[in-house]
């Protein structure tokens, strides 16, 4: 059993690698936190989440830059430059597969089968999704396709749980239904499912707004969430035509 001290040591730890901006050592404290095998608290569930996003969002950057500099020397019929972008990205591929592997084992381990909070076991579905949304970006032929029901199977599990355990206005249910719909749209290309999908949070959000039993905090928490699934709406309403063959990097909608 953990003890508090030693929780508070490792997320301590994770904070001051945070600020210094030394990710890897930030990553390092919360996996050691992970592996005990305990219930995260808010606190400690934010700290991990974010350890893993400096990690991972760098190298989906890096590797969409790259995308778009490959296209444009495609058409100009340079082979050469073609194939080292493709060394590089295929180098930034593996990073992110070791980060998302990593990711997988510490949710499938560690975490979803010792927590019995509501707003984590959605947390952890969600952060499923995620991860394997991202490796959905850079996978092709089958391994995209089987990355892409991974990814489908986790955001349903995580929608169904929330929509049967917490409020309209849980900023964690608010933030699990915003990545579903991006992932339903932009990967999946099922655009009015994903529409569907935030309207219909967005909608039930602010009916919860407008009762006479709305919880402050929770409201203060999910405010910003609620602006990013508006503005996906509202982008949403003048993209890009269906069937596009746009690359969904590029049209890649706010998320959490």
């Amino acid at each position: 059993m953990a003890s508090s001290a030693e929780r508070n040591d490792l997320l301590f730890a994770a904070k001051v690698a945070e600020q210094a901006q030394r990710y890897d050592e930030m990553v390092d404290a919360m996996k050691k936190l992970v592996t005990m095998k305990i219930e995260l608290s808010p606190e400690e569930r934010s700290a991990f989440s974010m350890a893993y996003k400096k990690e991972i969002e760098p190298r989906r950057s890096s590797w969409g830059i790259l995308q778009q500099i490959k296209m444009n020397e495609e058409i100009n019929g340079a082979k050469q430059k073609v194939m080292r972008i493709r060394e590089i990205q295929e180098k930034i591929e593996r990073e992110l597969s070791s980060v998302c592997d990593e990711m997988m084992n510490l949710l499938d381990k560690h975490l979803i089968p010792f927590t019995t909070n509501d707003e984590n076991c959605v947390f952890y579905l969600k952060m499923k999704g995620d991860y394997y949304r991202y490796m959905a970006e850079y996978k092709t032929g089958t391994e995209k396709k089987k990355t892409i029901n991974n990814s489908l199977k986790a955001y349903q599990a995580a929608t169904a749980k929330a929509e049967s355990l917490l409020p309209p206005l849980n900023p964690i249910m608010l933030g699990s239904n915003l990545n579903y719909s991006v992932f339903l749209y932009d990967i999946v290309k099922a655009r009015r499912r994903g529409m569907a999908v935030a309207r219909r949070t967005f909608d039930e959000a602010v009916g919860e707004i407008t009762s006479k039993e709305l919880n402050e905090e929770m409201y203060e928490d999910s405010l910003p969430i609620l602006e990013l699934i508006k503005e996906n709406l509202h982008r949403w309403a003048s993209d890009v035509p269906l069937g596009s063959d746009v690359h969904p990097y590029f049209i890649r909608r706010l998320s959490l």
